[in-house]
């Protein structure tokens, strides 16, 4: 059971909500410019692309997340989140793939 502050743990779980939106949003930045000033419109397109929609399945989960953990913390318990951080994690290693073949066959 959770035994802590409750107001640190709601202030820190919206910390981490805030921290997660913000690298999504600078993904969403990172992926715009990739594909307004690459060169090469083609693979600058392709890598932006796939920038934006990892953010925006970021910005996603990090919603998912966060009232999980808002509601668990209510009932006084909380689960480590193992599912979606390898959710994550996996789709950054495919963006990252993904970007380096698209930038080496185009």
């Amino acid at each position: 059971p959770n035994e802590g502050s409750t107001a640190r743990d709601h202030l820190a779980n919206e910390r981490t909500l805030l921290a997660w939106v913000r690298t999504s949003v600078s993904l969403i930045a990172l992926g715009i410019a990739v594909a307004k000033f690459d060169p090469n419109r083609k693979t600058g397109l392709a890598v932006g692309l796939m920038l934006v929609c990892l953010g925006i399945v970021m910005i996603g989960t990090s919603r998912v997340r966060y009232f999980d953990v808002l509601q668990s913390l209510e009932r006084g318990e909380f689960r480590i989140n193992e599912g979606g951080v390898n959710v994550i994690l996996g789709l950054i290693v495919f963006v990252s793939v993904a970007s380096l073949i698209v930038m080496t066959t185009v």
